[in-house]
């Protein structure tokens, strides 16, 4: 049988046929699910998809000839990978790309290598189902989050805008043969648009679709306050309680402490997923049902909820799509009905705003965190805000790799799309990164390096004991000391990390948000305003908002623009304004000029002798006073955002001075394990302040921070080594 020749199948096909192709497994019973539903008939279908891969039977002929002349793969062996071509299952898939498949036999390659995986772990339904959804989806613009980008074939069929051959991302963060579960495809919409979707296919499959659980288990807090209303105990217990004011009898607190224990670990109840959805054949089974659930916030429109959690689903072989919201989106689509994908990526004035630091307001992108990567890194596109995106991320910041990165990138890695320091230690900013570096030291493919990635994610001592044994099988000349330093990187896999397909899905968005902020601002502030939830404090987004050129309001959500003042339904005008009560009462203020007695005066002079403090044998001890004139700050301002911090205490190989790309705050260095807390404060409408203090403060309780302290600026980036402060009044 010669595969060059790829016709149309002679035999007629009913449409029920591709039912009974969908029925075949190999070495799994699937659970059925709902079918796509399409009006074009089979035959139509397969001819569609035979005119979308017009240049295999060429690919084929010049990769015959390759083997003849260089030797190597023979014909056979070529013909029998891609036959997975010829296959009606995959042709009915390949029917729905909407994307061409590019005439290189790297993509034909990719491609085939998932079809395989496809047909031989019956996937095609994951797919169809989420055509079906986004087609309910309409013009709603939508991000896939997750892996799903991995896949070339979720690309061609317009289910992603990520392109896997050309941003280099692993398939086996998404699929490969050593994994069997099903693949996760998370949707991500408008957070103001998710629950008319969610109407939509309830509708659309009524009866047979149902949101999955969560099984809340007992923690140590929650099983102590459990265990405190089951002695009948009905008042309100406070975050912070201390038992002994509840029971102050010694033998109560030892009873109430024994039953928490016994719960500790045990389930409590049911709550709703965030988003995973499971459509069946048919009706929802009685075995599965748990309640009814409101769609709507308000409302009689109900849906169902059923008991199984996302890995029970999974072990049932079930379907499992998420619908997730984003408020991101909702802020672009606001603004602009442009898609994503159709921002220009070299534009100067978006790459000077990225330079600036000019990045709140920007979703996902707005932290002070990320405006110190931005200002270190200078954003040139798309791909380098996915870097910075994922750099913030626990795991890629851990283990003082984020500082040498940032270093390395500024002077000569910012072209790569894969980063390398000395010693032959890859940079792991993407899961992706982890996935390619253990497949290149271990000499093993990409499917197996997932199945040691997720050990170390997962912190799987077997398998990174098995690692490790590998690891010095291969690499007999490595050092106890190397190992060990690959190890404990590896072991940052257990921190909150970005695959690289969910950094891209949301650095297109980032982008898109900063080049509405630059060409049209009031859009993007009305936008902002209306759908922002920020990590930075309410008043930072009306005065940002202020200063670029709205009028405010006092008032509440939604907002509209009349002649640039903003407008609201329960607008309350006030002839005479108090920014401090309007602070206390709204979260923001209207007046022209900033909070009365906000400063920052800077000056030279020696920093005051600072307390004394604790070694961790007990021991007292005051640091060394400084000498030599510095630069210093005197400040009084109204905090907007704080967060506290703790070194992490596996780092082995990187000195402290290293740690997250801060110089030593302290006459000893950066301790590991000490508590700091950041806050940034405002002194004046769009100046602020970065602040680090000793110890952990209540952030939320915090509204005013007066203090002095000494100015450092770590590449650019200056910050405050506070040395005396004081929380004040407003």
């Amino acid at each position: 049988m010669n595969f060059i020749s790829i016709g149309h199948p002679k035999q007629k096909m009913s449409q029920k046929t591709i039912s009974d192709y969908f029925g075949i497994t190999t070495k799994k019973e699937i659970k059925p699910t709902q079918l796509f539903i399409d009006e074009i008939p089979l035959e139509k279908r397969l001819e569609i998809a035979n005119n979308k891969i017009l240049y295999l039977p060429e690919l084929i002929k010049i990769l015959h000839k390759k083997c003849k002349t260089h030797g190597g793969c023979t014909p056979k062996i070529i013909n029998n990978f891609y036959y997975i071509f010829k296959d009606n299952e995959i042709l009915f898939l390949i029917s729905f790309f909407k994307r061409n498949i590019p005439n290189q036999e790297e993509y034909f390659k990719r491609l085939g290598e998932e079809f395989q995986l496809i047909k031989e772990n019956n996937f095609t339904k994951v797919f169809l189902q989420c055509i079906e959804i986004l087609n309910l989806v309409g013009n709603i613009q939508f991000i896939i989050r997750g892996s799903a980008g991995s896949s070339l074939t979720t690309y061609l069929l317009g289910i992603t805008n990520i392109d896997p051959i050309k941003e280099n991302i692993s398939l086996a963060r998404f699929m490969s043969y050593t994994r069997k579960d099903m693949p996760d495809i998370d949707i991500d919409l408008p957070h103001n648009k998710r629950e008319l979707i969610y109407h939509k296919i309830f509708k659309q499959w009524e009866g047979k679709v149902a949101r999955i659980s969560n099984h809340v288990i007992f923690k140590k807090k929650t099983s102590l306050k459990e265990a405190i209303r089951q002695t009948g105990y009905h008042k309100f217990i406070p975050k912070d309680f201390k038992l002994e004011d509840i029971f102050p009898k010694e033998d109560e607190q030892n009873e109430i402490y024994e039953n928490a224990a016994r719960l500790e670990g045990t389930f409590s109840h049911y709550s709703l997923h965030c988003g995973g959805i499971v459509i069946f054949d048919d009706i929802v089974p009685q075995k599965y049902y748990l309640k009814e659930f409101n769609i709507f916030k308000k409302g009689p429109i109900t849906g169902t909820q059923i008991k199984l959690n996302k890995d029970e689903v999974e072990d049932e072989n079930l379907i499992k799509l998420d619908i997730l919201s984003n408020r991101g989106l909702s802020q672009i689509n606001d603004i602009s009905p442009r898609l994503i994908e159709d921002y220009p990526d070299n534009d100067p004035i978006v790459r000077e705003l990225f330079a600036n630091g000019h990045n709140i307001g920007l979703t996902f992108g707005e932290s002070r965190g990320m405006y110190k990567i931005f200002r270190l890194m200078k954003p040139q596109n798309i791909y380098d805000i996915s870097v910075a995106l994922a750099l913030i991320r626990p795991c890629a910041s851990g283990n003082g790799q984020k500082s040498d990165f940032l270093k390395d990138y500024s002077s000569f890695l910012r072209d790569k799309r894969t980063f390398t320091r000395e010693n032959d230690i890859d940079y792991l900013i993407f899961d992706d990164d982890a996935i390619q570096y253990i497949s290149r030291i271990l000499q093993i493919d990409e499917a197996q390096a997932d199945v040691y990635r997720k050990g170390f994610a997962k912190n799987r001592y077997d398998k990174k004991a098995q690692f490790t044994l590998e690891l010095k099988e291969k690499h007999p000349d490595f050092s106890e000391e190397k190992i060990d330093i690959i190890v404990t990187l590896l072991e940052q896999l257990q921190e909150y990390s970005f695959c690289k397909s969910h950094a891209i899905s949301y650095g297109k968005l980032v982008w898109a948000l900063a080049y509405q902020k630059a060409y049209n601002p009031i859009q993007f502030w009305l936008a902002t305003l209306n759908n922002c939830c920020s990590s930075h404090r309410k008043w930072v987004h009306f005065r940002e908002a202020k200063k670029a050129g709205i009028e405010l309001t006092l008032g509440k959500r939604p907002w509209s623009l009349k002649n640039n003042k903003l407008i609201c339904s329960d607008m309350q005008m006030k002839l005479v304004n108090d920014p401090v009560r309007d602070y206390f009462q709204y979260g923001y203020w209207i007046s022209e000029e900033f909070l009365p007695n906000m400063y920052a005066e800077y000056y030279q002079g020696i920093p005051q002798p600072t307390k004394r403090r604790k070694r961790k044998d007990g021991t007292e001890y005051i640091p060394e006073p400084i000498t030599e004139p510095q630069s210093m700050v005197r400040f009084r301002g109204i905090v907007a955002c704080g967060r506290p911090y703790q070194a992490d205490r596996r780092i082995k190989h990187v000195k402290p001075t290293e740690i997250s790309g801060v110089e030593s705050i302290s006459p000893e260095g950066f301790k590991q394990g000490r508590i700091i807390t950041f806050f940034t404060i405002g002194v004046a409408d769009g100046e602020y302040l970065d602040l680090v203090l000793w110890g952990r403060y209540p952030v939320g309780k915090i509204h005013c921070i007066m203090g002095e302290g000494i100015v450092k600026d770590a590449d650019g980036c200056p910050w405050v080594q506070v040395t005396r402060f004081r929380f004040d009044r407003i």
